[in-house]
């Protein structure tokens, strides 16, 4: 089977689980525009980069819930977390439509984190997270 395919499974299994799991009459989802609540973050968001680059993995410190399009659906983008806790590099990976990738793209590029650790000195890595917007 290609990486492609295997890429694709797991992205499907990933929001499959998200969306299957969120609870929504939970108060710790995010609100669009709103602050985004760490815990949230810390529960869904995944590292690309193998666990053995870092000792300590990045920490979410701030950043708001994008804004929703006009209709339901999701997103799932990937970034990298620089050395200096900021993000860059954001792309979509998968999305219900473009709309939704672009809102959660635009959220993200402002979010800040602790960067994560390899034997006490900051690394970069990649990061996925998915998104489920819902009115």
């Amino acid at each position: 089977m290609s990486q492609y395919l295997i890429d694709r499974a797991f992205t499907a299994i990933g929001l499959l689980t998200t969306l299957l799991l969120c609870d929504c009459s939970s108060p710790n989802l995010a609100i669009e525009g709103n602050p985004m609540p760490e815990k949230q973050v810390t529960v869904y968001i995944t590292s690309v980069t193998p666990s053995s680059a870092y000792d300590t993995a990045p920490k979410f410190l701030k950043g708001y819930a994008p804004f929703f399009p006009a209709t339901e659906g999701y997103a799932l983008v990937e970034f990298s977390v620089t050395t200096d806790g900021t993000t860059v590099d954001i792309h979509p990976v998968t999305a219900t439509a473009y709309s939704f990738a672009k809102k959660a793209m635009d959220a993200v590029q402002n979010w800040q984190f602790a960067p994560a650790r390899k034997n006490g000195q900051p690394v970069a890595v990649r990061m996925r997270m998915p998104f489920t917007f819902r009115s």
